[in-house]
């Protein structure tokens, strides 16, 4: 077999393995030690969300906010904070006709895991909806968030 060949057979060799490899949701795990925050985003709707900003003042981001988050999939998203005592993050996507989806999670340690502030603004709010529910509280706070249209 010729130098040329091999290099070739090689190529498609490497190729076929790498697409066989099975892909987990999530590049990294999670911490056990310090608080942490994951949000699952369900775009229920026939648009895709682009993001416009994220805020995550006291911690870092494990899976970072998808830059699209396409129609009808779901993106998952993770933090982790070194403050014990818990943190918050804010993750915000614009949707057609100007209106903004605005994520919010609290998980603090001195109070209930919550969703507050959680909303649609912008020119086209009344076109969209958004449900959040807590699955999991401090200090591994697990939330949902699904985006509909009206």
């Amino acid at each position: 077999m010729s130098h040329r060949i091999r290099a070739i057979a090689t190529g498609i060799l490497v190729a076929a393995a790498t697409l066989s490899v099975p892909v987990t949701a999530g590049a990294d795990p999670l911490p056990t030690d310090v608080p942490t925050i994951t949000m699952t985003v369900r775009n229920d709707t026939d648009a895709p969300m682009v993001l416009s900003g994220v805020v995550n003042q006291f911690g870092s981001w494990v899976d970072e906010a998808a830059t699209v988050v396409s129609a009808r999939t779901t993106e998952t998203i993770s933090a982790a904070s070194t403050d014990r005592r818990g943190f918050g993050v804010q993750v915000s996507y614009t949707m057609p006709g100007d209106a903004r989806v605005v994520l919010m999670t609290s998980d603090y340690g001195t109070g209930p895991a919550n969703t507050d502030g959680t909303r649609i603004d912008g020119g086209n709010q009344h076109g969209y909806a958004v449900a959040s529910t807590v699955d999991t509280g401090f200090p591994y706070m697990t939330a949902t968030f699904t985006v509909t249209r009206r």
